[in-house]
């Protein structure tokens, strides 16, 4: 048998072996070619989050709403516009924020919420209980007969990236007042993980930190939700791509032409046929499937604070501090009331033109289970979650029993012993 007939079938077992491996390693990778979506889509972590967001909402509508120690100012305010979906999501957004957090936790957060309708009573959510004792705040446009106005003119119009803003800078502007140091905004139909107020906080000293470090005495925001699907392979970067895989290559026949030379009976194994093969052959295809695997398994995200000024999407979580947001974010958007551009991309915009850091926090700590995942979920059993552009798939991977055990470690207590 020709040598070289071995050595192709020893690099096709080789090859096939990979493929396999990626399968079983990449599915959850959007930018993969093995990217199995509905398996993917299934909401292992977010349907149990949800399912304790809501039991804890429900039973918070049945307590009597008392005066609370609360910090003043708060360290964090939470600010979220709701408006009227078919499905309702705010119950599990606020419970998932709420449910897990100590007393010493919930204390040093002021949650502002906004029914943004002129008629609030079309809101689903309107006069229920338990938004009541978990909000701290409910603004209205009622509050200031300019606001109702304008956002009874803005309603008239139908124009989405209008409203969505003015009601974003009336947030913003409610958190603003409490004196709080950092305000996060979150949208109503999103999911927040067991331990997501540590985490954050700990990413906001990170961020900081950095942010000095670079010469900015501030930040325009932390990310704390992102979809994979922008952050792969992207055709913009052609280029580099086709370098870097060129470089490999070249890499690959340097190494090989070196062993026939230097190391003895080299050139007695490697002829140069062999050398060729492996050259313009099997690299070329181990190129091919690792560019196949997708850009987020083969290459993923460090863990921690990173600067993420492209591709990234989308507006579900923004943590601002709050000099950013009366300094440079209120006069913007009041600057550009009836523009129609959508808030998130307004706000990104607004940093390429001034160079602000944008900074995220992987892994993210809260999932978008709105839009296109409500048509046809069993919401009552809170399982598959038919495939949304807007989705992250790692938030999935987070393990319940970890995630308590790490709360109760920040939160100093004792943890009994775990059966393996």
């Amino acid at each position: 048998m020709h040598p070289n007939i071995g050595l192709a079938l020893g690099f096709l077992f080789v090859y096939s072996s990979l493929i396999g491996y990626i399968r079983s390693t990449c599915w959850r990778d959007p930018t993969s070619k093995f990217f199995q979506a509905r398996r993917a889509h299934v909401a292992t972590y977010s349907a149990h989050r949800i399912k304790e967001a809501i039991q804890y909402a429900d039973f918070a509508g049945t307590m009597q709403k008392t005066e609370q120690s609360r910090r003043n100012p708060p360290e964090l305010c939470v600010g979220v516009p709701s408006v009227r979906r078919d499905i309702s999501y705010l119950k599990s957004t606020l419970g998932s924020l709420q449910h897990g957090l100590s007393g010493e936790e919930r204390s040093g957060l002021y949650f502002v919420v906004l029914l943004a309708h002129t008629n609030k009573g079309i809101h689903p959510d309107y006069g229920q209980s338990w938004l009541t004792n978990m909000a701290d705040r409910l603004p209205s446009y009622d509050d200031n007969p300019e606001q109702l106005a304008l956002a009874e003119k803005m309603e008239a119009n139908q124009s989405h990236g209008t409203k969505s803003k003015f009601d974003y800078s009336i947030v913003m502007e409610e958190c603003a007042r409490t004196g709080a140091p950092y305000i996060l905004i979150v949208e109503d139909d999103v999911v927040f993980l067991d331990g997501w107020r540590h985490r954050t906080m700990r990413a906001l000293n990170v961020a900081t930190t950095k942010s000095w470090e670079a010469g900015h005495p501030d930040f325009l925001y932390l990310r704390l939700f992102y979809y994979e699907g922008l952050l792969g392979w992207n055709s913009e970067s052609w280029l580099t791509y086709l370098i870097s895989s060129l470089a490999v290559t070249t890499c690959v026949l340097c190494v090989l032409l070196l062993v026939r030379r230097h190391v003895p009976m080299g050139h007695i194994y490697l002829t140069r046929s062999a050398c060729l093969l492996i050259t313009l052959v099997f690299t070329p295809l181990l190129i091919i499937l690792f560019f196949a695997a997708g850009g987020n398994c083969t290459m993923p995200r460090p863990d921690g604070v990173h600067l993420m000024t492209e591709n990234a999407c989308c507006g579900q979580g923004f943590v601002f501090p709050r000099a950013t947001v009366t300094n440079e974010l209120l006069p913007l958007f009041r600057g550009n009331l009836w523009s129609e551009v959508p808030t998130d991309s307004f706000i990104e915009e607004h940093a390429d033109a001034t160079g602000a850091l944008r900074w995220a926090l992987t892994p993210v700590v809260m999932q978008h289970v709105g839009g296109l995942s409500s048509h046809g979920v069993l919401r009552d059993q809170y399982g598959l979650m038919t495939p949304s552009h807007i989705f992250n798939y790692g938030f999935e991977e987070n393990d319940v029993g970890s995630l308590a055990a790490e709360h109760l470690r920040v939160n100093n207590q004792t943890l009994p012993a775990q059966k393996k």
